[in-house]
């Protein structure tokens, strides 16, 4: 079976209107794959959207949880149809619905993580495959084609603005703690941590071109594993300087790395640049991020799918 960009569409399978954090990567998956020429469309997670799916088409849906999404425990539970005629990149699913699809049918979608790098075909530096798991391993990314990339820009200014979420569990798996040093950290050099969520993309663009700085910390348990925060690309596509606590992103952005042991080494080293090493630190950042876009990560979807022996 092959892909007919022509023929075949691209079915991003539900949170089309019900919200949950991972709704922003399929909104992404989406407009970009609308934007690369591909027939997308993107339903909820609904029987009666069963009618839209044709055979050779690609179905990329992710199984997640919150208040206006249920855990599914039972195969009845999953209004995705099980066919051969279609391919299925599934995120996070439960081997319930999986173990009913043909092997070759599917492929898991996972986030770039250390372990990844355990797996037998290495793509490039942050992205893998696992034949062994049936496993693609990519960050998220940034939501802007290269061509989109926003103009690199300094401010002067005494606010940071933090777009998303500030959380914690009981595993201590968030950000709260990191989140509190940073703005402790920023303080002392009287810039103000300004959080903000639940606004539009080109509001996130606004806010974060308007900062200071616009760093991507992580928690400490993503810090361990080296998760790549979709945040950091996004940041250095809209034009600010990537500043993380994630050692993983140096293989990235090579020489533009902002090193720092500590966060608050991190806000130093950055705080401290001049307007114009800052500017030429965001152009080489945005050279080294241009691969990491949905356009490389829809195309790894088809190939490892779509180049499997049927």
């Amino acid at each position: 079976m092959i892909f007919d960009k022509s023929k075949n569409k691209i079915i991003i399978w539900g949170l089309r209107k019900k919200w949950h954090t991972h709704r922003f990567i399929h909104k992404a998956f989406y407009e970009n794959a609308k934007k690369l020429g591909y027939k997308t469309i993107w339903v909820e997670d609904e029987k009666k959207n069963q009618k839209y799916i044709q055979s050779g088409d690609l179905i990329i849906a992710s199984e997640v949880q919150g208040k206006m999404v249920l855990e599914k425990f039972s195969i009845e539970d999953y209004n995705i149809p099980i066919r051969d005629d279609i391919k299925y990149c599934l995120h996070n699913f439960k081997n319930i619905f999986k173990d009913r699809l043909n092997h070759n049918n599917y492929i898991n979608l996972g986030v770039y993580t250390k372990e990844a790098e355990s797996s037998d075909i290495k793509i490039d530096t942050a992205r893998y495959f696992s034949t062994k798991t049936n496993t693609l391993y990519q960050p998220w990314g940034t939501d802007l084609l290269p061509h989109e990339f926003k103009k690199p820009t300094y401010n002067n200014n005494k606010f940071v603005f933090w777009i998303g979420s500030i959380w914690d569990n009981k595993l201590n798996q968030g950000n709260l703690l990191s989140i509190r040093k940073l703005r402790i950290v920023l303080q002392k050099h009287s810039v103000y941590f300004l959080s903000l969520r639940f606004i539009p993309d080109w509001l996130n663009i606004f806010f974060i071109r308007c900062s200071r700085m616009a760093p991507a910390i992580a928690g400490q348990y993503q810090v361990d594993i080296n998760y790549l925060p979709c945040r950091m690309f996004k940041n250095i596509s809209y034009g600010q300087l990537g500043i993380t606590n994630v050692k993983k992103f140096k293989d990235i952005l090579k020489e533009s790395f902002i090193y720092g042991n500590t966060i608050e080494e991190l806000i130093d080293n950055s705080i401290n640049l001049s307007e114009k090493e800052y500017i030429g630190l965001i152009k080489q950042q945005q050279m080294s991020i241009e691969k990491y876009t949905y356009k490389n990560s829809i195309e790894n979807i088809i190939h490892f799918l779509f180049s499997k022996p049927c």
